[in-house]
């Protein structure tokens, strides 16, 4: 069985990455770590929901309904 264990990575962010990054954490009041898992897992479930032929990812702001596609 695997070891379930924490893995550092480093990671080098373009100024326009990292400034999204800042600005997630700072609207959540979030570190830049937490920030970044968060990130992670919204993506992870926007590509599983991408390769389900019945899912749909749809944002919903100010009345208005969005769906939420990748592009490859």
């Amino acid at each position: 069985m695997a070891e379930s264990q924490d893995k550092r990575v480093n990671v080098i962010f373009s100024p326009d990455q990292f400034e999204t990054l800042t600005r997630i954490a700072k609207k959540q009041n979030i570190s830049l770590s937490d920030a970044l898992r968060q990130a992670i897992k919204i993506s992870d479930l926007v590509v599983e929901a991408d390769q389900e032929p019945d899912s749909r990812v749809v944002l919903e702001r100010g009345g208005r309904s969005q769906e939420l596609k990748l592009i490859r």
